[in-house]
C-alpha cells in the first residue's frame, strides 16, 4: 500500500470524529483473540510506529528517484520546476514603458530555478478518499503535481488564469498620462459641440454628410448596372461629380479589386499584414492618391514611440503601442523652415515617433489596423496611448516655440533699449541735457507663454480603428485636467478624451467601399484645411498669432 494512503488511513482511525461516526465493525466467523498483555496504549504507539516507518521509506524512495537522472520521474519533475513566468504578473515601473507582445515573447525565456537533489517532500495531509483518488491520476509524491494534476484543482486554476488574461485594459488607460478616457458621442448638435469643439464638430458633421449622401457617379449608372454589382437607388447618384469618364471607370475597377481581396482574406483568415499589404494600403492609395503634395501616408508598422515622450501608464499595461499607417501634412515653406529651426539638424523629430520619413511632417491621423482574432480593446489601448505620446511632444513643442519667442521678445527689447541709449546720447551732446519734449520709449511686455491645454484643446486628433473590412473613426481631444497636483510628472499632462466613433464604410460591399473612400477624402480635406491652420498657428507662421476660438 502507498505511504500517502497509509498515513492518511492512520489519521482517519485517531481522529475522534471517526470514532463516534464510523459505523461498528462487521461480524466476522473467527474472532481475534484479546491480547490481554496489550494494553490499548501500546496498541496505538504501534500503529504510529508503523506509519512512520512507512513516512520513512516512503521519504528515502523520492529521495532515491531524484538521484537517479534517468528516471521519468526526474524528467517529470524537472519539467514542472522549469516555468516561463506568466506576463500578467511581471512588474514593471509605473513610469517604465512596455514593448508590444510580440518583443516580449521573443526576449522572455523560461526562468531555471536552482536544483535541489536532497530536497525532500512532506506527506500531504490528505483524506483517505482523496489519497486513493490521487494515486488513480498517478501521484509521485510531490505536492505540486497533486495540485497540477487534481480535476479540481486543474479547472480553478483554468478559471482563474483565464480571468486574469484578459483585463480590462481600457481602465488602465486612466493611469495614461494625466488620464485617457473613452467616452461615447452625445446626440445632440450642443453637447458635440462641447465635446470635440468648433473644428472637430465640422468634421463630424462633413462625414455624416458623406455617410447620408450619394454614393456612385451619375455617369456610372450604366456601367454599374452592366456590372450587376448591387440594386442603385436614385438618391445614391451623384449628379454632381463631373470627373472625367476614365477616371471613373478606373476607380470603379480598383473598388472591385478591394472588394475580391476583401473577401479572400476573410474567407482565408489571413493575417493582419496581408490585409494591410493587400486591402488596406490600396484603400489609403484609392482615396488619398500617391502625390504627397499636401497630404500622404505611410506605413509606420517599424516606427516606436521616442522614449523621450513615452506616457507614463500603469504597470500592468504590457500591449503594444505602435500603430500601421499614419496620414500627414506636408507643410509650407514657412512652416517647414520654422521646425528646422527647432529640431535642428539632429535626429529629432517633429513627431512622437521614429521615423526618418516624417520628420518634419507632422502626423494628423493615426491608423490602427486588426483582424477578427483581435479585440477592439487592444485597438483602444494603442491608440490611446500612441495619442497620449503625441499630445506629450506636442506640449514639449509648445513650451520651445515659447521660449524660442520670449527670446527673440528679449533680444528686441535690448535692440530697442540700445537705440534709446543712443539717441539719449545724441541729445546730451548737442546741448548737454535731454530734450523733455521727446518722450522715453516704453519697453514692450514679453508675450506671456501660452497654455498647452488651451491651445491643444482647439483641435481633434482622428484615430482609425480598421477591424478587418470594418473603418471607424475615433476623436481624441485634449481638454482641462480637473486634478493638477501631478502635471509636472506626468506624461503628458494634458487630460485626453477619445469621443467614439462613427462607420466610414467597410471593403466588404462596392457601396461601402465607395463610402469609405469619400470619408478618407473628407479627412485628407480636413488635413489640409484646418489641420494645417492650426500647425500654423502653433508655430507662428506668416504672422498668425494664435487666439482662442470659442466654442
Amino acid at each position: 500500500m502507498h505511504a500517502v494512503t497509509i498515513a492518511a488511513w492512520v489519521r482517519e482511525l485517531e481522529s475522534p470524529a471517526h470514532s463516534r461516526l464510523s459505523p461498528p465493525p462487521l461480524p466476522t466467523r473467527k474472532r481475534a483473540r484479546p491480547n490481554s498483555r496489550e494494553s490499548p496504549h501500546l496498541r496505538k504507539t504501534r500503529r504510529l510506529v508503523l506509519a512512520e516507518m512507512a513516512a520513512n521509506d516512503y521519504r528515502k524512495s523520492v529521495s532515491s528517484s531524484h538521484k537517479n537522472k534517468h528516471s521519468g520521474t526526474f524528467k517529470t519533475t524537472e519539467k514542472k520546476r522549469i516555468r516561463t513566468p506568466s506576463p500578467q504578473k511581471r512588474q514593471f515601473p509605473a513610469d517604465a514603458y512596455s514593448p508590444d507582445e510580440d518583443s516580449l515573447d521573443e526576449l522572455d525565456g523560461p526562468t531555471p530555478r536552482p536544483r535541489n537533489q536532497h530536497h525532500t517532500h512532506p506527506i500531504p495531509k490528505l483524506s483517505y478518499s482523496e489519497s486513493l483518488a490521487a494515486i488513480a491520476v498517478g501521484f509521485d509524491g510531490n505536492d505540486d503535481t497533486l495540485q497540477a494534476r487534481s480535476p479540481l484543482r486543474s479547472q480553478s486554476q483554468s478559471a482563474s488564469s483565464a480571468r486574469s488574461a484578459s483585463p480590462k485594459k481600457v481602465t488602465s488607460l486612466w493611469d495614461v498620462g494625466n488620464g485617457v478616457i473613452y467616452t461615447n458621442l452625445a446626440n445632440t448638435a450642443a453637447s458635440r459641440r462641447l465635446q470635440l469643439g468648433t473644428v472637430g464638430l465640422a468634421l463630424l458633421e462633413a462625414l455624416e454628410d458623406v455617410c447620408d449622401g450619394p454614393v456612385f457617379a451619375a455617369r456610372l449608372k450604366a456601367q454599374l448596372a452592366e456590372a450587376g454589382i448591387e440594386r442603385i437607388r436614385p438618391h445614391m447618384l451623384d449628379q454632381s461629380d463631373n470627373r472625367p469618364m476614365e477616371e471613373l471607370l478606373c476607380e470603379l475597377r480598383t473598388v472591385q479589386t478591394i472588394n475580391a481581396l476583401s473577401h479572400r482574406c476573410a474567407e482565408n483568415r489571413d493575417h493582419e499584414s496581408e490585409w494591410n499589404n493587400r486591402v488596406h494600403t490600396k484603400v489609403l492609395e484609392l482615396a488619398l492618391g500617391n502625390n504627397e503634395v499636401s497630404v500622404g501616408f505611410r506605413s509606420v508598422t517599424a516606427a516606436r514611440i521616442t522614449s523621450e515622450f513615452r506616457p507614463t501608464h500603469s504597470p500592468s499595461l504590457t500591449t503594444g503601442k505602435i500603430v500601421d499607417y499614419a496620414m500627414f501634412l506636408e507643410l509650407s515653406g514657412p512652416a517647414r523652415d520654422a521646425i528646422l529651426s527647432l529640431i535642428g539638424m539632429s535626429s529629432e523629430s517633429i513627431n512622437h515617433a521614429t521615423y526618418e520619413g516624417l520628420r518634419i511632417r507632422p502626423i494628423a491621423v493615426s491608423i490602427e489596423t486588426k483582424t477578427e482574432s483581435r479585440t477592439v480593446e487592444e485597438a483602444k489601448v494603442q491608440l490611446g496611448v500612441w495619442v497620449a505620446a503625441q499630445v506629450a511632444r506636442i506640449e514639449a513643442l509648445i513650451q520651445q516655440v515659447a521660449v524660442l519667442k520670449a527670446n527673440k521678445h528679449g533680444a528686441e527689447r535690448e535692440a530697442r533699449s540700445e537705440t534709446s541709449r543712443r539717441g539719449r546720447q545724441k541729445s546730451r551732446g548737442k546741448g548737454g541735457k535731454i530734450s523733455q519734449s521727446q518722450p522715453t520709449p516704453t519697453p514692450t511686455i514679453d508675450a506671456v507663454s501660452p497654455d498647452p491645454t488651451d491651445l491643444l484643446s482647439q483641435i481633434v486628433f482622428p484615430l482609425l480603428d480598421v477591424q478587418s473590412e470594418s473603418w471607424s473613426l475615433f476623436f481624441g481631444r485634449v481638454s482641462i485636467s480637473p486634478d493638477t497636483s501631478s502635471l509636472h510628472i506626468r506624461k503628458p499632462a494634458s487630460h485626453i478624451q477619445i469621443f467614439h466613433s462613427i462607420a466610414l464604410g467597410n471593403t466588404a460591399n462596392t457601396a461601402q467601399t465607395y463610402r469609405l473612400v469619400k470619408s478618407l477624402k473628407v479627412l485628407r480635406a480636413w488635413i489640409d484645411g484646418d489641420f494645417r491652420k492650426w500647425w500654423d498657428r502653433l508655430l507662428g507662421v506668416n504672422g498668425v498669432e494664435f487666439k482662442e476660438r470659442s466654442n
